[in-house]
């Protein structure tokens, strides 16, 4: 699988807030990284995290301009808050040879 359709599918489950959709884009041995720093380690960690996110009712992201490489990509996310605000962010995703994702960080953009 090439990252174009992993980042693909991994909007698609965010759109859709399909947690088992989502964990199943990750290597076992995956780390995601938020902007605060924190981080989850491992499959199962993820995907309690994005069901948490899920359940909290967080803004669905928007992905804008994209830079790809063959195992590695970063998208720009806009994602708009309940309370009218946007946020906007940078996800940096690396993929393994099976097309899995095995890290992905998100950084907030600097308000203009």
């Amino acid at each position: 699988m090439d990252i174009e359709t992993v980042i693909e599918r991994y909007f698609a489950a965010m759109r859709a807030r399909d947690g088992a959709a989502a964990k199943a884009l990750y290597a076992e041995d995956a780390t995601f990284i938020l902007p605060d720093g924190r981080e989850f380690h491992g499959v199962e960690a993820i995907g309690a995290m994005h069901a948490h996110v899920f359940t909290a009712g967080a803004p669905v992201p928007t992905p804008g301009l994209r830079i790809v490489g063959e195992r590695a990509a970063a998208v720009e996310i806009e994602a708009r808050l309940p309370d009218g605000s946007v946020r906007h962010t940078t996800n940096h995703y690396t993929i393994d040879d099976a097309g899995k994702i095995v890290r992905l960080s998100v950084y907030i953009k600097a308000a203009p």
